[in-house]
């Protein structure tokens, strides 16, 4: 199988200076001291390395043997954090366990596994998921996946992925990932290694996430339907639609089950039942909120945008920590939730035959008096601040003026601009990445 991940190598880009931090970039930066390299011990047997990857990888120690909870993004990564885990203890890998099938959570299975032949544990859509989600449109993810998650910026561009330090990419040519030899429909009871295991279906930001509970060690790994962030209802990379009402739902169960310890796949672990049961909560209330007031806007017959003004989280949810936007947005689910139900018409017939963007962009410039007044206007508007007018004046200029050189610095200009002013690390990563790569 060959992952999402196998990058290819694409054009080397130079760096970009940046001035004094804005505030949101202030604040993404403290948050990514979150990802630095660590091993944690959460509690007796429990070990998750954090920073290696963009996610973690988990190690319960057992009587006579371990099992690993996610296995990063590729070989080298799994190969650095086995060499720490070894330090913990020599005993073998008797399971794999995958959350679900992102790639940055199974490309790494090979290398635990070794010579111990381990089950390997995972729903039973997971393999499907993996060899098939990304084949169709493998060229335009790729693209897109790598402006996410910042892949070709350098070290000043880049602060983190929001989620996790960053994707390593190095060595994704080499697929770890090995395929399931036991896979979870609802639920799954079972011992290993003298641990007990509880596996249970729990759809999220995969349709295919398993939550995995200790009873005895009163331990929950929640694999990516929690993270410390706004979630990621709709990725920028492009998914399919997520369905968030089962996401709140998967978390509901979670919080009843009054875990001690939690060690997400992304960020640190998380202890004490009352804050577990507060986070978990408050998660799920900000999901359920999002659906069901963007569902009350859209019978009242607003457009994606009229309701990204109207659907705003209550105070109590947006001033908790665990759900500022680092990673996902509330803008971005909103329109996600549209788009999901109703598809791409936002019910104005304004939009049901448009002019095509050429045309439109004639039109635009005739009313400015000509392309060098476009052009005069979009620069203004980057002297100003007003950096999002900027960057649509310069999709216009592009269609028209191409080649520019005046066009093309304001485009990358405006995008720089926008870049630095977002709390997003996807948004950030996005804005800088095209604009470093002249897009």
């Amino acid at each position: 199988m060959r992952v999402i991940f196998i990058f290819l190598v694409m054009l080397g880009f130079s760096g970009l200076s940046f001035g004094e931090a804005h505030s949101n970039e202030g604040l993404l930066r403290a948050h990514s001291d979150g990802f630095r390299k660590e091993v944690i011990t959460v509690t007796e047997g429990i070990h998750v390395a954090v920073g290696y990857a963009l996610a973690n990888s988990i190690l319960i120690e057992g009587d006579d043997g371990v099992i690993i909870v996610d296995t990063t993004e590729n070989v080298s990564s799994a190969t650095e954090i086995l060499a720490e885990f070894r330090k913990i203890t020599d005993k073998p890998v008797k399971a794999i366990i995958y959350t679900h099938f992102h790639a940055d959570h199974i490309a790494g299975a090979r290398v635990f596994a070794g010579e111990d032949n381990p089950q390997i544990i995972a729903h039973s859509t997971t393999e499907h998921l993996a060899e098939d989600s990304y084949r169709l449109l493998f060229p335009i993810t790729f693209v897109r996946t790598s402006r996410q998650f910042g892949v070709f910026l350098n070290e000043e561009q880049h602060l983190s992925c929001g989620i996790g330090a960053a994707l390593n990419i190095e060595g994704t040519d080499e697929s770890g990932f090995l395929k399931p030899t036991l896979t979870v429909e609802d639920s799954l009871s079972t011992t290993i290694a003298g641990i007990r295991l509880e596996l249970f279906h729990a759809p999220g930001e995969t349709s295919d996430q398993i939550n995995i509970w200790l009873p005895e060690k009163k331990v929950l790994l929640p694999g990516d339907n929690f993270y410390k962030a706004f979630p990621n209802l709709y990725a920028i990379r492009g998914t399919k639609y997520r369905d968030i009402r089962e996401w709140s739902r998967s978390l509901d169960k979670a919080a009843a089950l009054d875990a001690e310890y939690m060690v997400p796949s992304h960020t640190r672990p998380i202890t004490g039942a009352a804050e577990i049961k507060t986070r978990l909560t408050n998660y799920s209330e900000a999901i359920r909120f999002i659906h069901d007031e963007t569902v009350k806007g859209i019978n009242r017959g607003m457009t994606p945008d009229e309701l990204v003004e109207f659907v705003q989280l209550p105070q109590h949810l947006k001033e908790d920590p665990w759900l500022v936007e680092y990673y996902g947005t509330v803008a971005w689910s909103v329109r996600s939730v549209f788009a999901g139900y109703l598809g791409w018409f936002d019910g104005n017939p304004a939009n049901l035959s448009p002019l095509s963007t050429t045309e439109r962009a004639e039109r635009v410039a005739k009313l400015a008096g000509g392309t060098e007044a476009l052009l005069q206007a979009g620069q203004d508007a980057l002297a100003e601040g007003d950096y999002q007018w900027a960057l649509e004046l310069s999709d216009w200029l592009r269609k028209l003026t191409p080649t520019d050189e005046a066009v093309k610095q304001l485009r990358t200009d405006a995008l720089l601009a926008m870049g630095k002013q977002q709390i997003s690390a996807n948004g950030r990563n996005y804005y800088i990445s095209t604009a470093v790569q002249g897009q």
